[in-house]
């Protein structure tokens, strides 16, 4: 009898912390997120393509004070909201300096900058391609960066880098 309650007493110990383990850094995080690092999605200017068919949106993403705001560019069907979705973005950056979005022609969304830390970036997108719809696929969008500069724009504050002989 003594031997079972220590073996259960073990055995309550140990999923109890294998529980801690698992649910404690999910909620401190989720905790974190909302208190700390709250995150605020708006949509900061909307542009139709030249066909009326599709919207280049850019969005703001705020997460408060230690953060700097980041901007996000998606294309989607005309007047669809931005996308959730992280992955459906095809620019996403910080600092981004004096952004443009604009259409060059039908096809072709030119994204210029005068400096911007670029996270990610996708040079073509299917805004109208849904699974299953061999149709829906062959309306694409190619996106063109425009950095002012040839050069490096965002380390022109940094240091000289030694140049190779």
């Amino acid at each position: 009898m003594n031997r079972q309650r220590e073996v259960l007493s073990i055995l309550i110990s140990f999923i109890t912390g294998v529980a801690c383990a698992v649910l404690m850094p999910r909620l401190i995080g989720g905790v974190a997120d909302r208190w700390l690092f709250p995150l605020d999605h708006h949509e900061a200017a909307r542009t139709t393509s030249p066909d009326g068919t599709v919207d280049a949106v850019t969005e703001v993403i705020e997460c408060g004070a230690p953060c700097s705001s980041t901007y996000a560019v998606s294309v989607v069907p005309r007047g669809d909201a931005a996308p959730t979705d992280a992955a459906q973005r095809i620019f996403v950056a910080d600092d981004v300096v004096n952004r443009r979005v604009q259409w060059k022609e039908l096809h072709l969304l030119d994204i210029s900058y005068d400096k911007a830390f670029i996270h990610s970036f996708r040079n073509v997108t299917y805004p109208l391609g849904r699974a299953g719809n061999v149709e829906s696929w062959r309306y694409a969008v190619e996106i063109h960066l425009s950095p002012s500069s040839a050069r490096f724009p965002y380390l022109s504050e940094a240091k000289p880098a030694k140049t190779l002989q």
